[in-house]
């Protein structure tokens, strides 16, 4: 980020911890992770949700967004797509987050509110900017609870919609690949949505994955 967006971001966490309705859900006590940025020029943003994981003792060491900075499943998983871009993570990729502040348990664990959208509204108007700066790059989100958070309007919240699910896909009926409209987002930009690592290992992803990759490549503009 530049000093500018790093400033901002500060004052952002600070304003989030002070949030009545918020405070007592976000850890306070770490820093915001910074961008992840290729040292090439920038072809896609990789969008996660937030630096929150569920072993405290774990979020100290997330000093960059995705843990983009160490080797890993999660950076083996986000290559291996790249790689079936056409492109390089260490050199073409920029990485942010939806939400740039930690919570003192993951999201999907906070039952009582939806700290997502209750911290968005402070995070969206600089995560656009942050955006902007790349010029129309496209983005591929991490996750079904991103998705839900970035869907507006009827657009489908289902990760597994825009890869073409049938009931029958077993049987080698599957729909139409789709990509998530700048109309029907948060960000009003090209999203393509991805499952999170771990929900790759079903059957249907698995399936399903050469053919995302393809219609990406051919749909977006990642020359």
């Amino acid at each position: 980020m530049s000093h500018s967006i790093e400033d901002r971001a500060e004052a952002i966490r600070q304003q989030v911890s002070a949030d009545p309705a918020l405070a007592r859900y976000v850890d306070s006590k770490l820093c915001i992770p910074q961008p992840f940025r290729g040292s090439g020029p920038i072809k896609l943003v990789i969008l996660g949700q937030d630096p929150t994981v569920k072993r405290a003792s774990e979020r100290v060491k997330i000093t960059t967004v995705l843990n983009l900075h160490r080797r890993g499943s999660l950076r083996r998983y986000l290559a291996r797509i790249c790689a079936g871009l056409g492109l390089e993570l260490a050199r073409h990729v920029y990485a942010t987050n939806y939400v740039k502040n930690f919570f003192v348990r993951p999201p999907t664990q906070i039952g009582d509110l939806d700290v997502l959208a209750a911290a968005a509204r402070y995070w969206l108007p600089l995560l656009k900017d942050e955006l902007a700066r790349l010029g129309r790059v496209p983005v591929i989100s991490l996750g079904q609870p991103l998705l839900r958070a970035l869907v507006i309007g009827d657009a489908s919240r289902l990760v597994r919609y825009y890869w073409g699910y049938t009931p029958r896909w077993r049987s080698g009926e599957f729909g139409e690949l789709h990509q998530l409209t700048p109309e029907d987002n948060q960000l009003s930009r090209v999203v393509f949505p991805f499952p999170h690592q771990p929900s790759v290992r079903k059957a249907f992803y698995r399936e399903r994955m050469s053919e995302y990759l393809a219609f990406v490549r051919r749909t977006a503009d990642l020359k």
